[in-house]
């Protein structure tokens, strides 16, 4: 009997260590998309699919890193510079999607990749912890002519809680702030996608965690603490049925920044509130910019 306890017992801890190891590896390196997954799954190749003018670029990163991206013309000559952050598992072609709803406003949108994802040459990305910098080398890589008019940053699921911290630290920076279905906590979405598969999130969080919080990753990461720090405009759109991002977190952010304005779109899901309700969304946005100009 008591072998069978110590079978059961070694059994349930090499699922636990595997599975752990196995969300960590699925966070910090996920599997990467190129030009043939946008073909693939009908995304936009290019902004010329958009019918808008750009340029392709590689930008330089702390740590001797590139990523390509694209300084794209938008359709307000007199309008600020926007830069988009993409979500995780996403690339720039994926952010392409967010480009139609906010060229508008925009005198030019810019994208790139996360360290991870799409082409950019770091392995790893940090989950947040060296992303801010690098948003910042962008915009230290762009024209003096984008880098001077005022700067928005938007960011969607992965991208808004960055984009959030990276507010925070570079106040100074930006004139306004845009996220879509950001989170506050590093582990929320970690334990709602278990949660969609039935798996329970004890021991596989408590074991993610303690190697992110040794890492380095996770030290000081609720985001309504940068929230607080940022003194403009920040807009929160936040879909009510989103099952990766809880509506309630993206309410604290909003409910943290001193000028936060929160923005319920009803049923909506992630990554997907520009095209269930795109009237609410596009003035949202108007608001935003209008406020801004």
């Amino acid at each position: 009997m008591t072998g069978l306890i110590l079978l059961f017992l070694t059994a349930y801890l090499l699922i636990a260590l595997i599975g752990s190891a196995a969300i960590v590896l699925m966070i910090v390196r996920p599997r990467r998309k190129t030009y043939a997954h946008a073909v693939a799954h009908d995304l936009p190749t290019d902004p010329a699919d958009l019918g808008l003018d750009a340029h392709e670029a590689t930008f330089n990163l702390p740590g001797n890193h590139t990523t390509p991206g694209w300084v794209i013309t938008g359709k307000n000559p007199d309008g600020p510079s926007v830069l988009i952050l993409h979500g995780h598992t996403d690339y720039t072609h994926g952010a392409l999607r967010f480009v139609p709803q906010l060229a508008p406003f925009a005198s030019h949108l810019v994208v790139f990749d996360w360290p991870g994802h799409g082409s950019n040459t770091a392995e790893w990305m940090t989950c947040g912890m060296r992303e801010p910098h690098d948003a910042i080398a962008v915009l230290d890589g762009l024209p003096d002519e984008l880098r001077t008019r005022p700067i928005v940053l938007f960011g969607y699921s992965l991208g808004g809680q960055i984009a959030v911290k990276t507010a925070g630290l570079y106040p100074d920076r930006f004139a306004g702030v845009i996220v879509d279905g950001p989170y506050r906590r590093w582990d929320t979405p970690i334990r709602l996608k278990l949660k969609r598969y039935s798996i329970p999130a004890f021991p596989f969080i408590q074991l993610v965690g303690l190697f992110f919080y040794a890492a380095g990753l996770i030290r000081n990461f609720d985001r309504t603490e940068y929230a607080k720090q940022y003194p403009g405009p920040l807009l929160v759109l936040h879909g009510t049925a989103d099952r990766i991002c809880p509506i309630e977190e993206g309410k604290d952010l909003a409910d943290a920044a001193p000028k936060g304005t929160f923005v319920p779109i009803e049923g909506g899901q992630h990554n997907r509130l520009f095209l269930e309700d795109p009237q609410t969304y596009e003035a949202a946005l108007h608001l935003l910019f209008t406020e801004i100009s």
